[in-house]
């Protein structure tokens, strides 16, 4: 993860071209490339004042709006740059000594991102059924087979990688986008009536409307070919539109009736993972830069000679030799030789490098690599070193994910309603049917877990629910439906043993206390004694 160069300022100037002064020490410290932007605030929002989209304003529309999305699409080439280790500490220019200029990336960014995408989607998500009892009144038993034949398209469709390559976008730019779209050409051999295709961040933007509601009018993606022209295809709830050269090539209804391509954000502020950090990256660059700058102007230390000089073949014989004889003149001066150094006091070094380190995984996010404090079992390694707050910002990831993942949702219904053939509980499928399951530590402490999920069940909580809450198992409801008959013989068990042990309570006495068939027996004798 860490990348080192050494290299001269001349050679630096080669690729530099404008630069940026450093308010500090007034040099010229990057060079073009380094930080074009130097305050990143996440990405923008593209709006319109149009309300609806037709073929005479089309143009319009995507002409405003392109222009907006270069903005955006600027910072993301330099972000997607940067978390590939491309950092301002390889354009900096160093004026003292420019011969000893020794770049170090610690990649830090590509830290985060890769431990985000595998603490958060290294599991498949999947998608539940919600309720047993909603609001439609749906059959719990055909909401089950139907939730699971969905969950089978999307396996067909290879969404779980997908869901990887599409985290990786957003976690890097802060925006990701994945389309739906009817299958061009169907296989005997597939069930998904519909192609799932993960969308470059880079050349694909959404607009909303400019009102209250926010709502999304149009989808664009487009193709850059040799020759630098654009093909741009624009998604509209009702037509498919399709732009070269400034001019409307062609519009087609769009037979789903929604637009297909949705847009995934990493925060709020559509920020990438590491960008909240990236001023700490840089001065954790140079702090480690200038300790390697430190060490290697040490061994390449300046020769002091004081009342003494040497001749250019004296000075090749003290290269060669590695020592210098001296004599006291005459008149008394004595003649010295020294390097001039100065090194960095390392231990208080290592305690910047440490705090740089520690602020940009708490910024981030990511928990620290020291070992467990207190106690060791899972519950308290998820308390510690900074696990809860990685799981807290995994959480918000989550409910951010589910919303788009719910449009997405309803664009493959959609399609599904649109295509012949299909199961018809998928035909009466809707969104508020299901729900986005995220999975993650299967295994740690699972004979708790275990015991947990016996217990709900035994406790009559719907298997369903109680295997999504313990968390085990990706696909809970494969599970479920996999196990029902067996889950459903245990709990019948369980009721006999139930109902048994009611009645040998009351027709067994404890500890001299009667049972109530033996006061009913004792009440009868009693009466027919009367009589």
């Amino acid at each position: 993860m860490a990348d080192t160069t050494n290299t001269t300022e001349n050679e630096t100037v080669k690729t530099a071209g404008q630069t940026q002064t450093n308010a500090d020490t007034g040099s010229d410290m990057y060079a073009r490339g380094a930080n074009p932007f130097p305050f990143l605030t996440g990405r923008k929002v593209i709006y319109t004042d149009y309300t609806d989209v037709n073929a005479g304003n089309i143009l319009d529309i995507v002409g405003n709006t392109l222009a907006l999305h270069e903005i955006n699409r600027e910072q993301m080439v330099y972000l997607r740059r940067y978390e590939k280790g491309q950092q301002p500490i390889f354009y900096r220019i160093k004026k003292v000594r420019p011969e000893i200029n020794i770049k170090t990336c610690i990649n830090y960014a590509k830290q985060v991102v890769d431990f985000k995408v595998g603490y958060e989607f290294s599991a498949p998500v999947t998608f539940v059924q919600r309720a047993k009892n909603d609001f439609r009144k749906a059959d719990p038993n055909q909401d089950d087979k139907r939730v699971a034949d969905l969950n089978e398209m999307l396996f067909e469709q290879g969404k779980p990688a997908k869901d990887i390559e599409l985290a990786t976008d957003f976690k890097t730019t802060g925006l990701g986008y994945m389309a739906a779209l009817p299958k061009k050409q169907e296989a005997e051999d597939e069930i998904a009536p519909f192609d799932l295709l993960v969308l470059n961040p880079l050349n694909t933007y959404v607009v909303y409307t400019n009102d209250a509601y926010r709502r999304k009018i149009l989808a664009v993606t487009y193709i850059s070919r040799k020759d630098g022209t654009k093909r741009i295809t624009a998604y509209a709830d009702d037509y498919i539109y399709t732009i070269e050269a400034g001019e409307l090539v062609s519009s087609e209804r769009n037979i789903i009736g929604i637009i297909p391509i949705v847009e995934f954000r990493n925060n709020r502020d559509r920020q990438a993972a590491f960008e909240p950090a990236l001023s700490v990256m840089d001065a954790a660059n140079i702090c480690n830069s200038d300790r390697l700058n430190d060490l290697a102007q040490f061994v390449q230390a300046i020769l002091w000679l004081h009342n003494c000089r040497i001749s250019d073949s004296q000075e090749q014989k003290l290269r060669d030799a590695g020592f210098i004889q001296t004599n006291t003149t005459a008149d008394g001066k004595e003649a010295k030789v020294a390097y001039v150094s100065a090194s960095l006091n390392q231990s208080e070094t290592q305690t910047i490098a440490d705090y740089l380190d520690a602020q940009i995984l708490s910024i981030c996010g990511v928990p620290g690599r020291d070992s467990a404090s207190g106690g060791n079992t899972g519950a308290a390694i998820l308390l510690s070193n900074g696990w809860q707050l990685a799981e807290t910002q995994a959480k918000t990831t989550e409910v951010t994910f589910s919303g788009s993942e719910n449009e997405l949702l309803r664009v493959i219904l959609a399609i599904i309603r649109n295509t012949e053939g299909m199961p018809d509980g998928l035909q009466t499928l809707h969104p508020s049917d299901v729900l986005v399951k995220f999975t993650r530590n299967k295994t740690y402490d699972l004979v708790s877990r275990t015991t947990a999920l016996s217990n709900l069940i035994n406790l009559g909580i719907d298997p369903e629910k109680a295997i999504s809450v313990v968390d085990i198992f990706d696909d809970s409801q494969q599970v479920t439906l996999d196990s029902k008959d067996r889950i459903d013989k245990i709990l019948f068990k369980v009721g006999q043993m139930a109902q048994q042990a009611i009645a040998n309570t009351q027709t067994t006495p404890v500890d001299g206390v009667k049972g109530a068939d033996d006061v009913h027996a004792e009440q009868g004798t009693e009466n027919d004694a009367a009589q």
